[in-house]
């Protein structure tokens, strides 16, 4: 069905505030709530203002915010503190991260990138070294270990806040950033073949020890706390009638779309059971273990039953 703003807006061509003009002869006020009415013919009842948003201008090929970054931005600094807007983050604060993303920035000598290429998942990164020497000495920059050429491989986390909504995003091209990034990634992986590709860590930003070659220092680390399965509804957004309507409290509406998952067993992991588990898989050999040749004095019974009938 659809909806129209005319039934919401009776009268409203008596108020020209709303209506968009003081009534005149031109008849231009009349003109302005036909057309209103004619653009809000295309509104459905099943979707709000949220679902199926759209940030791109017609005939570009870029939103208007452009770059990589979303939200907030997250550092990490060389003395092991994550800073964002140039304060330091809790380390309690707990955020999801929903995506991985992987550039290769060509940076300019103001330090900002001046050009991005976007990889496509399971695309391998070019040849960074190459691109670097196939360009003049004159444009390469400065950076933390002295002169290096401007193209430069980075990851980048996207993260949001659960509780909130806050959208940060963590963009790191050095060795230690490398690591905590593939770690991540890694677990998560391993984590999905377990308990399905919904599966989404919950982190805190913290820091590790790792050895370089000067002795070691600390490096980014996302510490997993739990892990939890986000609703594949497909991203559907209720309409803010059917939403006024709902009487469940915030947080059972956020626990239904981000449930907490269990991480696998022993024998999930090494796709293995134990032999004595002959009941239901759910028990996990409890059956087993309850019966009367498991308990501990089950043995000498036996014997004890085997003497008595050669004797």
């Amino acid at each position: 069905m659809l909806a129209t703003i005319a039934e919401h807006m009776r009268g409203a061509d008596q108020i020209p505030a709303i209506a968009g003009a003081a009534p005149d002869e031109s008849g231009k006020q009349r003109e302005s709530v036909t057309v209103m009415n004619e653009v809000t013919k295309i509104v459905r009842d099943d979707v709000d203002g949220f679902d199926g948003f759209e940030d791109q201008i017609e005939g570009e090929g870029h939103l208007q915010t452009g770059g990589v970054i979303r939200g907030l931005l997250a550092k990490f600094t060389n003395e092991a503190t994550w800073l964002c807007s140039n304060e330091e983050m809790s380390p309690n604060l707990e955020l999801v991260p929903i995506d991985i993303l992987r550039i290769v920035q060509k940076w300019g000598p103001d330090q900002k990138p001046i050009e991005t290429m976007v990889l496509e998942p399971g695309q391998k990164f070019p040849d960074v070294e190459a691109m670097n020497e196939a360009v003049p000495r004159k444009e390469w920059i400065e950076g933390p270990s002295g002169l290096r050429g401007p193209w430069q491989a980075q990851y980048i986390v996207y993260l949001v806040n659960p509780a909130t909504m806050d959208r940060y995003t963590f963009p790191t091209g050095t060795t230690g950033g490398s690591i905590a990034v593939r770690e991540l990634r890694d677990k998560t992986v391993w984590m999905r073949r377990f308990r399905g590709v919904h599966v989404y860590p919950v982190v805190t930003l913290s820091d590790t020890f790792m050895r370089t070659r000067f002795g070691g220092r600390q490096r980014p680390h996302f510490l997993i706390l739990r892990w939890i399965l986000l609703d594949d509804g497909g991203g559907k957004l209720l309409p803010a009638r059917e939403a006024s309507r709902k009487t469940e409290p915030a947080k059972a509406v956020a626990d239904q779309a981000a449930r907490a998952v269990e991480p696998p067993s022993v024998s999930e992991e090494m796709n293995d059971a134990l032999p004595f588990n002959q009941g239901d898989e759910s028990t996990n050999g409890r059956e087993a273990l309850s019966s009367p040749l498991c308990r501990p004095d089950a043995l000498e019974e036996l014997i004890g039953a085997i003497d008595t009938a050669h004797g």
